[in-house]
């Protein structure tokens, strides 16, 4: 927890001030009962000021609960420093509530509000902030345990990602490889090709080491080398039209996403007999969300089938990335063939 930012002690600052404002009130209502004597702005001077003093005393606090986390090993130790950090912490709240209410009594109207009479009052506060004092340290470890979680958690989140966008890239490099090596001795110009398309599409790949997102534009260039690749590879006729609708060009879209997908339509919709497969991939934006399709002519898909390494990946990413906020879908077309599916929340921007 850090109260640094100026945003943090905003909201920092009307919490206690409700708080305050709460408890003067509560107080007020009470007083109209049974002390009539006492005004309103008496309430709001002494409750505003114990809230506020409390307050000014979070960074300490929090610097202890940093300092002395408790842990099975620690608490002990941890329970130690907080009974120091007490009477450190009553003895803070009891000044600052001297001075906030010194300053604050002549623009509230409040009057004999004095040294002697702080004194008095604040005596008698030093036994309620022992409940405060549980208060605000349950608080505030807790709040540096869910920072602490949600941190650990987010890290755990991008491993798996970046985990599953490398698992791409061995998967095809290692048939390209295969393909490559299989060809060099009967056809060199061939592989000559292979090789200096699978080197542009790796130094487009290097170029977002570490990226998670890109343009939908972006995406659409690297798919259409993987094409140009499988098509030389495989000697087969692979076509590949795109089209972007209105709206929808800046898309982000995690990258490589689709790559599994242009590879299951070629491996499974070819079989071993057919030489050419027409692919297409529609990208549209609808609702708030980014729409895409990639489909083809192929033999079509059967329910029986199993997600391989590729499909089981995409689902994977769209689930670490966007949650219940994305779907993915894939069944045989009507006409024939297959179509995925995707359908993630709109977003546009530079690489992520």
């Amino acid at each position: 927890m850090t109260f640094r930012k100026p945003v943090a002690m905003l909201w920092t600052f009307l919490i206690f001030t409700g708080i305050g404002l709460f408890f003067a009130l509560h107080q007020h209502l009470d007083d109209l009962i049974y002390n009539p004597g006492i005004s309103l702005q008496s309430r709001l001077l002494y409750e505003l000021s114990g809230a506020w003093g409390a307050m000014v005393m979070l960074p300490f606090l929090n610097w202890v609960a940093q300092r002395f986390p408790f842990s099975r090993s620690t608490v002990w130790r941890a329970l130690g420093a907080n009974l120091l950090a007490f009477p450190v912490y009553t003895l803070g709240h009891t000044a600052a509530n001297d001075i906030l209410r010194f300053t604050l009594a002549p623009l509230l109207g409040v009057p004999g509000v004095g040294p002697f009479n702080m004194l008095i009052q604040t005596s008698s506060e030093a036994s309620n902030d022992t409940v405060y004092f549980g208060m605000l340290m349950a608080t505030i470890y807790l709040v540096n345990h869910f920072i602490k979680t949600q941190g650990i958690e987010t890290k755990l989140a991008e491993a798996r990602l970046e985990n599953l966008r490398l698992q791409l890239q061995p998967h095809f490099l290692f048939n390209t490889l295969n393909a490559i090596s299989s060809v060099m001795y009967e056809d060199v110009r061939k592989a000559d090709r292979m090789l200096s398309s699978l080197s542009d599409f790796l130094r487009a790949v290097l170029a977002t080491s570490g990226v998670q997102a890109v343009p939908i534009d972006e995406e659409l260039r690297i798919e259409q080398m993987y094409v140009d690749i499988m098509k030389t590879r495989l000697e087969r006729n692979l076509h590949l039209g795109v089209r972007v609708g209105e709206g929808a060009g800046g898309a982000l879209v995690p990258f490589m996403l689709l790559q599994p997908l242009l590879e299951n339509s070629i491996r499974h919709g070819m079989g071993s007999e057919r030489k050419s497969i027409d692919l297409d991939i529609d990208v549209t934006r609808r609702n708030g969300s980014t729409v895409i399709r990639v489909g083809d002519d192929g033999i079509g898909y059967t329910t029986t089938a199993c997600d391989g390494i590729g499909l089981s990946n995409v689902r994977a990413r769209l689930h670490y990335m966007y949650g219940e906020d994305a779907t993915f879908a894939i069944e045989a077309r009507s006409n024939g063939g297959t179509i995925a599916t995707i359908t993630l929340p709109f977003k546009e921007g530079a690489l992520e």
